[in-house]
């Protein structure tokens, strides 16, 4: 297995160290995740096909351990689960000279994630594009202590706005051209750190769109050559 394969899923639900414990399932060569951010500000699960080790449960404490035990290993990796009574308790992963192993947690210890029972109407659908991540990521370096974007459409047109509030502020803005609109939407706030780091971890996408609902939701989705992920990202209230 190419240890960058498995690098770039953990990439997808860790999110920089956003989300650090998780449950990984693996079903018929199929790794899944479901994860909730350490803020509760993001919901998601990435799925990853070819992924050729057994059909397991593996409880997840520490993710940031888990890729600094990764950077000790060659690109060309094995992984191998260790069970006791039909549990698995740890992983061996291993390159050609060197093996290392990383111990799970039982998931009791990690957090329950919340399931989206029904999904409101999205107002807007915006094609998430190379410039688009790119002009997204600029402006969010140039504003470093922001924590919002705000989305807003109208007859005049579909806007992002980068540290939106109802008072006078620094903040950029640029029009986005939707695929689809229905009805107007009103500024409409979520995470811009944890935007930012969806868009890093998922520029190997093929597409990408988000949604967004004047409910106060946003669906954030990716397609990749092996892998899908979504992303539920909830209202922020400006200031």
């Amino acid at each position: 297995m190419e240890k960058r394969k498995l690098t770039n899923f953990i990439e997808k639900y860790h999110l920089a160290g956003n989300a650090n414990s998780v449950g990984l399932d693996v079903n018929d060569q199929t790794l899944s995740c479901e994860f909730i951010t350490d803020d509760q500000n993001v919901v998601g699960r990435v799925t990853m096909e070819d992924f050729d080790i057994e059909n397991v449960r593996l409880g997840v404490y520490n993710t940031s351990q888990l890729t600094k035990l990764l950077t000790a290993l060659d690109d060309k990796i094995d992984v191998k689960v260790n069970r006791a009574e039909d549990a698995a308790f740890s992983i061996n992963i291993s390159d050609i000279s060197t093996k290392v192993t990383f111990m799970l947690a039982d998931m009791s210890v990690i957090r329950q994630v919340p399931q989206m029972k029904e999904l409101p109407d999205f107002n807007v659908k915006i094609k998430l594009t190379k410039d688009f991540a790119d002009k997204f990521i600029k402006s969010k370096n140039a504003l470093p202590e922001t924590e919002n974007f705000a989305v807003e459409s109208s007859d005049a047109g579909t806007k992002m706005i980068l540290n939106y509030s109802t008072l006078n502020t620094n903040r950029i803005t640029w029009a986005v051209a939707p695929e689809i609109t229905s009805n107007d939407l009103n500024a409409t706030c979520f995470s811009a750190n944890l935007f930012k780091e969806i868009l890093s971890a998922n520029k190997d996408a093929k597409e990408g769109y988000i949604e967004v609902s004047q409910a106060g939701l946003a669906r954030v989705s990716f397609k990749g050559d092996s892998y899908t992920s979504t992303y539920y990202l909830v209202q922020l209230q400006a200031a």
